[in-house]
């Protein structure tokens, strides 16, 4: 098909249609796909490609700008409650599958979220703190968490999936 213009085209977009997100769609589905092929199992394979597809979804929200629509704006005043806003960053923080949440303490003054504790390394301190960015009315979050010492890292018995040197990976 012979362009008119000089400029360049637009991945998946129709020049008409500057709100279709249909390529970033197509995109994360083949990243997906390709992780997905390399995991052994049906049921596996399945659970890996949702959460992909979770994980590629959340960044989208954070990383492109709403354009249109009313979702998340509330009434005039309407300020969540702090315990309500910890219920959800517990229940978050508990459902995540990468982030073992048992000694994070959770605080909550003002809807700005402080995290206490410690964890096994860098990207579940950064989960984490994703997981509270998610829930609705937190304005800020304080990561206090810690990494463990290596002393203190004793291999747990549990039958979740690891990694490479038994740590648990992000993604």
């Amino acid at each position: 098909m012979a362009r008119n213009d000089d400029s360049p085209p637009v991945l998946g977009r129709r020049r008409d249609d500057p709100y279709d997100d249909g390529w970033y769609r197509r995109w994360i589905s083949s990243i997906a796909d390709d992780v997905a092929s390399n995991i052994e199992g049906a049921d596996e394979r399945e659970a890996r490609m949702r959460l992909l597809h979770d994980s590629f979804n959340q960044m989208r929200r954070r990383l492109m700008p709403r354009s249109f629509g009313y979702r998340g704006r509330g009434p005039r005043g309407y300020v969540r409650s702090d315990e309500r806003i910890r219920e959800n960053v517990n229940e978050q923080l508990t459902a995540d599958p990468y982030v073992d949440a048992t000694d994070i303490e959770v605080l909550v003054a003002e809807g700005i979220v402080t995290l206490n504790g410690t964890v096994e390394n860098r990207a579940e301190k950064r989960l984490a703190e994703d997981c509270v960015d998610t829930v609705s009315g937190v304005r800020d979050v304080n990561n206090n968490l810690q990494i463990r010492d290596l002393a203190e890292r004793a291999p747990r018995n549990t039958s979740e999936p690891q990694g490479v040197g038994g740590r648990r990976t992000a993604i």
